[in-house]
């Protein structure tokens, strides 16, 4: 059985970090896996695109029965079907991959560029799509190697023993309340900002705060309140945002980062934007040719360096 998660992360070299250090077994699609940092880096400088999110880590982890993680053997398989799985999955990302045996199950971790090659944007959607994708991939091609899935189940709503008790009795609680607000508001498609969110759901006599990685919402007027993960994976910060943001790109086209006034004249921008993709790309791929030009010639020098014979020092005929 095979099960796989993913999460977003702000720092990709720290996901290396973390990886390399473990793993017996690694490599890459669009990436050679001894330079990941570096090109990850180089990747974000090109196409121009840092921002705050840099990567995406997922990880596949393989049952004890199927897999022994002490196998070099099977090490290998499973580097293999997990390249299968991330490379079908993200054909234009860059993936960092690297098996680790520090469990009783082996287990690959994924380190995912956030920025797609072909086209220089970022990878925006909502955390419950992405998961499923790579979980029905996952599960294609782990059952053409002869394995079962095993997909984990995700609890949406979390509930006290109070609150199962009401509802079986009928009883609408609190917390319910503030689920059925932020269904309502988030059931409205054309809301694309956090802004407008906060101020729909005030409407509704619900408080937002944002605290770190985590939202807590208030019942006004109360002392009721509740963080997000608390309420349930729909309700946590992570979800909310990733799913605004994907609204906000489907509506506009590009990342938050552009003002109102951007939509003036949005047609020849349009145009000058897919020519300065275009470019980019050109780019990339002469950055990354250039890469791995250099690398070649410095292997070869490195290869062709003089070799000291017995007694003639170096280079030169024998005499």
């Amino acid at each position: 059985m095979a099960t796989t998660n993913i999460k977003r992360s702000t720092s990709a070299s720290r996901l290396v970090n973390y990886a390399e250090k473990r793993a017996v077994q690694k490599d890459g699609h669009n990436i050679q896996i001894d330079y990941a940092k570096t090109e990850f880096k180089q990747v974000r400088e090109v196409f121009g695109n840092s921002g705050s999110t840099q990567a995406y880590a997922s990880r596949l982890a393989f049952s004890p029965d199927e897999f022994n993680p002490q196998s070099e053997k099977d090490q290998l398989k499973v580097l293999e079907i997990a390249k299968e799985v991330y490379s079908k999955a993200y054909p234009n990302q860059q993936v960092a991959l690297y098996v680790h045996n520090d469990t009783q199950s082996l287990h690959v971790h994924a380190v995912i560029g956030a920025i797609n090659l072909e086209t220089g944007k970022k990878m925006h959607g909502n955390w419950h799509e992405y998961r499923e994708r790579i979980v029905k991939i996952t599960d294609k091609v782990v059952r053409s190697h002869g394995l079962s899935v095993t997909v984990p189940q995700i609890r949406p709503e979390k509930r006290s023993m109070a609150e199962i008790k009401m509802k079986a009795r009928g009883q609408l609680t609190w917390k319910d309340q503030i689920r059925n607000a932020i269904d309502t508001t988030m059931s409205d498609a054309r809301i694309s900002d956090f802004k407008t969110f906060k101020d729909k759901l005030m409407e509704k006599a619900i408080n937002v705060y944002e605290r770190g990685k985590e939202l807590t919402y208030e019942l006004t007027g109360t002392k009721y309140k509740a963080r997000g993960s608390k309420l349930g994976d729909d309700y946590k910060k992570e979800t909310i945002k990733n799913e605004l943001d994907r609204r906000y790109e489907r509506q506009y086209g590009t990342g938050r980062e552009l003002d109102s006034t951007w939509l003036n004249g949005r047609g020849e921008r349009v145009k000058k934007e897919q020519q300065a993709r275009t470019g980019l790309k050109k780019r990339a791929e002469r950055a990354i040719q250039d890469y791995e030009q250099r690398t070649a010639r410095e292997n070869s020098i490195r290869n062709a360096e003089p070799k000291k014979s017995k007694g003639k020092g170096y280079g030169g005929p024998s005499l």
